[in-house]
């Protein structure tokens, strides 16, 4: 080998030194945006399947906050979700907001939390007992 090949190699290693990071970083930002779109995918789930549960009760506006409850912590494992119900004669509303925290480190300090938002409504359903 002559040094001109020598120096060719040095060369081609320090290009993929100073790419590796940023390829680091890239890769980094790929896996937390499919996390936020994951939570994001579950968190409309799970408005639809309280909308849907509640909808197919007849229920107060206390107790559907509470059907919500349980059957949003059945569907989700994200702590902390908040969850706003509105029950009138012909709809029911859920509104859920959870605040996403970035945990990669680099990531998280370009972006910072980001607030993730669902909603779902359908039309009540209720079976009448007059028949």
């Amino acid at each position: 080998m002559n040094s001109k090949q020598l120096a060719e190699n040095g060369q081609a290693t320090v290009e993929f030194a100073l790419t590796l990071p940023f390829l680091f970083l890239f890769s980094l930002c790929v896996v937390q945006v499919g996390s936020v779109a994951n939570d994001q995918l579950v968190l409309n789930h799970a408005a639809q399947t309280a909308a849907r549960a509640i909808s197919l009760a007849d229920v107060t506006a206390e107790s559907a906050q509470q059907i919500a409850l349980t059957t949003i912590s059945r569907e989700v494992n994200l702590r902390e979700i908040q969850i706003k119900v509105n029950l009138d004669q012909d709809s029911a509303n859920v509104a859920l907001h959870y605040d996403r925290e970035i945990n990669v480190p680099v990531i998280g300090k370009l972006f910072g939390d980001l607030s993730l938002r669902s909603s779902a409504t359908m039309p009540r359903e209720l079976v009448n007992s007059d028949n």
